[in-house]
């Protein structure tokens, strides 16, 4: 399994150049592709969060506990004294990131159900969502922001399986499979319930016809032109990779 440094450089290379295509796609303006780019990043990190210890997790509780500490405050400024304001935004900080960090922590399983195709489909779906109707933006910006958390996502579980293959073992791991699945078969009482909770923010989610329009033929031939230029620098990088492997395994094999 990989490591949360190579999650982390594996999601800053792909939400890049997921960014990038679809700013020069026309797709999304300049000003919202370094944000994009983040969400990206936070996407390709989010499926650790079913792990009690991991990085991503902790931090992810500590935003919400803030964020939602911050919108329950916030409205009732002028109706509370300074101090009283204070210590409800402790009081709700305290209950997300501990309290319901716990409860989250009992019914969720390492590579469980967030390490499945289900765990795309909610956590794309949720960022646009939130795109849309917290942070008021445009359906079509809205669908692109889950599209770029959902190609994060995906990247973190491909990485997942691919280093449970033993190059130079030349075997593969117990882990392999357990990343990339279309749900937990382990725990189907898990699987069903995000299942719902996709079907739910598929409901809740804008019209995806305002991106659509954007797609003309114009846009699709210059995706498909930077989607190849994109293609032939990975064939390339992936060649010098390979020479570089064989070049490592030969060494090795001499010594």
């Amino acid at each position: 399994m990989a490591n949360f440094q190579t999650h982390l450089n594996g999601g800053i290379v792909v939400s890049a150049a997921t960014t990038l295509s679809l700013h020069m796609a026309g797709l999304i303006p300049s000003g919202h592709t370094v944000p994009l780019f983040v969400i990206g990043v936070i996407g390709s990190l989010l499926p650790d969060i079913d792990s009690d210890t991991s990085k991503p997790v902790n931090a992810l509780f500590s935003v919400l506990g803030a964020g939602l500490a911050f919108a329950m405050t916030l409205p009732l400024t002028g109706h509370f004294l300074p101090m009283e304001l204070a210590g409800i935004w402790v009081g709700v900080y305290l209950c997300v990131r501990y309290g319901f960090f716990e409860i989250f922590a009992r019914f969720t399983v390492h590579r469980g159900v967030w390490h499945s195709w289900l765990g795309i489909a909610a956590s794309a779906l949720t960022a646009t969502n939130l795109a849309y109707w917290m942070w008021e933006q445009s359906a079509d910006l809205a669908w692109v922001a889950g599209f770029v958390v959902g190609v994060g996502y995906l990247t973190h579980l491909l990485l997942d399986e691919l280093f449970s293959v033993d190059l130079f073992g030349a075997k593969v791991k117990r882990s392999f499979g357990t990343a990339l699945k279309p749900f937990s078969a382990s725990s189907p009482m898990s699987s069903l319930a995000m299942l719902a909770v996709v079907v739910g923010l598929v409901w809740l989610a804008p019209s995806p016809d305002p991106l659509l329009a954007r797609i003309d033929a114009d846009r699709l031939l210059r995706l498909e032109a930077i989607g190849g230029q994109l293609g032939d620098s990975l064939q390339r990088s992936l060649a010098q990779l390979g020479d570089w492997w064989s070049q490592l395994a030969r060494l090795i094999s001499l010594g």
